[in-house]
């Protein structure tokens, strides 16, 4: 790195400018970041770095945005509650009996969601693409790029639709610090043998086994991210009428746009027209016109648009864990919610019956 206040990618000798948009610590013309790649020792000899990767079996959420994320809300009210309940400085006769009751609705919440979904789950039938039917199915098959939609995990670059990623100084210690983080999702394609579907990550509770980890230092890198050519586990609303082709891709629109926007030069090159480094409203609807016609060629090609959407009473569920481990954890949460129940209904009865 250089000392001047500019920084040189130690892999390719790139020294950064003012004008790149790229993350601080991302090398914008390698794309790796700077960490991963050490400088040599002042004896001329390469540092020496902790790394492991590795892609696990391990069960996690990727935070990406959620909307049907009421399981784990009311988990985190219930603890909340509890906490206040435990710390508070109040007496504990007058705080308890504010916290029991609402911790007992919250539990019996939190019981009731996992339950709709541990149900959803067992009974929806497995389908395919091309064969099934309108309403709630489940689908296997593996993650496909939607065209003109395509994202690269920030840390090991591997391409992929769903990411998570944290960088941690000091990691495992009461000083660790969090130096970034961010979480991102792109709409993608399960395909089968007979067809694809559209699922938009964004709108579902994302379960991800792929986690790459290592250490450099005292800073750990950790990334969960669903790759493309993953195995792909879903369940939800399916539907397929190519009517709904306009309706449908507003959102993958933005997403696209994002997608391109992410390469600001190659962007620049292509829809600046008349040079002047800026883009302009005729420009700009140029390129949401570029995209539409990406899209709609594609999904007209195939006579029709599949999409897996959310459930009015569930939640559209990704996984890249398979059928039976994602039942076996939403029956544990079943359980989970069930036993809190009781306890809090045994002790809201005790102390207001006792």
């Amino acid at each position: 790195m250089s000392t001047t206040g500019t920084v040189t990618c130690p892999k390719c000798g790139y020294v950064r400018t003012p004008a790149d948009t790229a993350p601080a610590w991302q090398c914008p013309s390698c794309s790796v970041a700077y960490n991963k790649v050490r400088p040599a020792n002042d004896d001329g000899q390469p540092a020496t770095a902790v790394r492991k990767d590795r892609r696990e079996t391990v069960l996690g959420y990727a935070p990406v945005e959620r909307k049907h994320m009421r399981g784990d809300a009311f988990g985190a009210v219930f603890l909340i509650l509890l906490a206040v309940g435990i710390f508070s400085p109040l007496p504990g006769t007058w705080i308890w009996s504010w916290i029991l009751p609402p911790m007992t609705i919250t539990a019996f919440l939190l019981w009731t969601v996992n339950f709709k979904m541990m149900s959803a789950i067992r009974n929806a039938p497995t389908s395919k693409v091309a064969s099934a039917a309108q309403g709630l199915v489940e689908l296997c098959g593996t993650v496909q790029y939607v065209p003109g939609c395509a994202l690269k995990a920030p840390l090991t670059q591997a391409p992929c639709v769903c990411y998570w990623y944290s960088i941690v100084e000091n990691a495992g210690s009461k000083h660790a610090r969090k130096i970034e983080g961010h979480d991102y999702a792109t709409p993608f394609l399960l395909r089968d043998e007979t067809g694809d579907c559209l699922i938009d990550p964004n709108d579902a509770w994302v379960i991800c086994r792929t986690r790459a980890q290592w250490q450099i230092g005292n800073t750990t890198y950790d990334e969960w991210s669903i790759c493309v050519g993953d195995p792909i586990y879903a369940i939800g609303l399916f539907s397929s009428n190519a009517l709904h082709i306009e309706a449908g891709l507003a959102k993958e629109l933005t997403v696209k746009l994002r997608s391109w926007l992410r390469d600001p030069r190659a962007f620049f090159r292509r829809f600046d027209a008349n040079r002047d480094g800026k883009i302009s409203p005729a420009e700009l609807d140029a390129a949401r016109e570029a995209a539409r016609h990406e899209a709609m060629q594609y999904y007209t090609a195939q006579g029709g648009m599949h999409t897996l959407t959310s459930p009015d009473n569930a939640a559209l569920i990704v996984s890249n864990l398979g059928h039976d481990k994602v039942a076996a954890e939403f029956s544990s949460r079943t359980w989970g919610g069930l036993i809190m129940f009781f306890i809090t209904l045994g002790a809201t009865g005790w102390y207001f019956l006792g």
